[in-house]
């Protein structure tokens, strides 16, 4: 989330200011900060080079499941990863805080340290660790639509050693090429209409071209509604770009609305938010965004502290666990994204999931997802409502795996949790038991089962056979009328 426009203007003129300075430590190759703490190829400023950050596949595998199993959410409800300010990311060079001196994490010391940057890693190195919501401030200058952390007065700040608006868009574009299947959310958060809408849209068509979800799309294939994971892949649709309302205006700055919709989530700081079970405020039908902020830098002779002011993320479980659609981390590192799992325990899965006679277990005691060498043990199946998500139960017998069992209670079917918040409703049900998970969803030719949309009405079954009663004796009398 951008900061008041005063605050950076300020920012602004002090990043201006060490260029005019040449406010540049002394150059070295040698790993420096977050960066020293993974596997990469650092730059001469002591950060990691795009793309050379060396992710654990079990993490990406992990993240990616849990991407899986939302196939049959509507977008505006599936829950992305996202990184803050992703673009202002040092891998950018000094405007974007390649010379910060704050040290992660807060709180910083010594408290003259200056923060400008948001983020340590490249936006490739953030899509590669499960990052899936990428926030872009989009300004105009020097004859072209560029990139930058700045305020309202773009005559002063903006120059032309900032980045331009294509670069991320080519490099989420080139991203996407080699991982198919995947999603990405755009945030645009710009802050007025400065026109120049070819500028926007030339980036994403060139770039990003039919994977986006258009406001057309949405409107022509969808009919407004927002159609489920699932469904985009299957047509082809893996990006969304939105613009949330600019505070106090109630604008949305679409560019002729070609490729950016309105936002459909509220932003919230992440000094709002409440753990399990308050949730700040998370509810079934909103979607909000918390964000944080490591920013850290001077303004009127005092510094302004983004982790005192918003606060930081150092852990996604309790956001995963409330089910919050854009948990927004600042200096996202793998570590941060490992508190983002809840399914697969390290090493796993160790066997493939190939078809249905693979199996899962949950485990009772680290609450993790297994695949045991014997499907044949006799467990618990996990049962989940058919009308109410959030409510699951224990089967009525223990059996081996069968994907098929009907060993749930009526009402209930053998399921898998979509999400964090399933995940912990179904612990709260199972009390430490071990038990079996449906493996189908997670197959390759799995069909969703048409469930019903509401429970039935006390007394539903009666008022049926009244129905059909009536039509019966109606069709009678007709016939002995005739």
């Amino acid at each position: 989330m951008a900061q008041v426009p005063v605050q950076k203007y300020f920012l602004g003129f002090f990043i201006i200011f060490q260029v005019i300075l040449g406010y540049h430590t002394a150059l070295s190759a040698d790993c420096q900060g977050l960066s020293s703490e993974v596997t990469c190829t650092c730059d001469d400023f002591g950060h990691c080079e795009r793309g050379t950050v060396q992710v654990d596949p079990w993490l990406q595998n992990t993240l990616r499941t849990q991407m899986d199993v939302q196939l049959d959410v509507p977008f505006n409800h599936a829950q992305l990863l996202d990184a803050h300010n992703a673009y202002n990311t040092r891998p950018y060079g000094f405007l974007y805080g390649a010379n910060d001196t704050c040290l992660w994490p807060p709180p910083y010391d010594p408290s003259l340290c200056i923060g400008i940057a948001n983020q340590e890693f490249s936006l490739t190195d953030l899509l590669n660790m499960g990052i899936r919501g990428i926030e872009l401030d989009n300004w105009f200058c020097e004859d072209e639509m560029r990139i930058a952390h700045l305020g309202t007065d773009i005559a002063t700040l903006c120059n032309r050693r900032h980045v331009v608006f294509s670069e991320p868009v080519a490099e989420i574009g080139a991203w996407l090429d080699n991982h198919e299947g995947e999603f990405v959310r755009i945030y645009m958060n710009e802050k007025f209409d400065q026109g120049n809408d070819a500028e926007v849209n030339g980036p994403f068509e060139r770039f990003l071209g039919d994977r986006v979800l258009t406001p057309a799309n949405l409107k022509n294939d969808y009919n407004n509604e927002w159609p489920t994971l699932r469904t985009m892949r299957e047509d082809g649709k893996s990006v969304v770009i939105a613009h949330i309302a600019t505070a106090g205006t109630g604008d949305y700055y679409l560019h002729q609305g070609k490729f950016i919709h309105p936002g459909f989530w509220k932003d919230k700081k992440r000094n709002e938010f409440s753990n399990y079970p308050q949730c700040g405020g998370k509810n079934a039908t909103n979607a909000l965004r918390f964000y944080s902020d490591s920013t850290h830098y001077l303004l009127d002779n005092e510094y302004i502290d983004g982790p005192t002011r918003v606060g930081i993320i150092d852990d996604f479980s309790e956001f995963i666990k409330c089910g919050i659609q854009f948990p927004a981390g600042d200096q996202v590192h793998p570590q941060l994204m490992e508190t983002a799992a809840y399914t697969w325990a390290k090493g796993e899965p160790a066997t493939p999931i190939t078809d249905s006679t693979s199996c899962i277990m949950l485990s009772g005691t680290d609450n993790r997802w297994y695949t045991p060498s014997d499907c044949n043990q006799e467990l618990y199946y996990a049962c989940q409502n058919v009308f109410d998500t959030e409510d699951w139960t224990l089967s009525v017998s223990v059996g081996s795996y069968d994907v098929n069992t009907q060993a749930c209670p009526d009402g209930y079917r053998f399921a898998l949790p979509q999400n964090g918040f399933q995940h912990q409703k179904m612990l709260e049900a199972i009390d430490g038991a071990d038990v079996w998970l449906n493996v189908a969803p997670l197959l390759d030719d799995y069909q969703p089962p048409v469930l019903p949309t509401t429970a039935p009405t006390e007394g539903g079954a009666q008022k049926v056979t009244v129905v059909i009663s009536v039509v019966v004796l109606a069709a009678a009398s007709a016939l002995f009328i005739l």
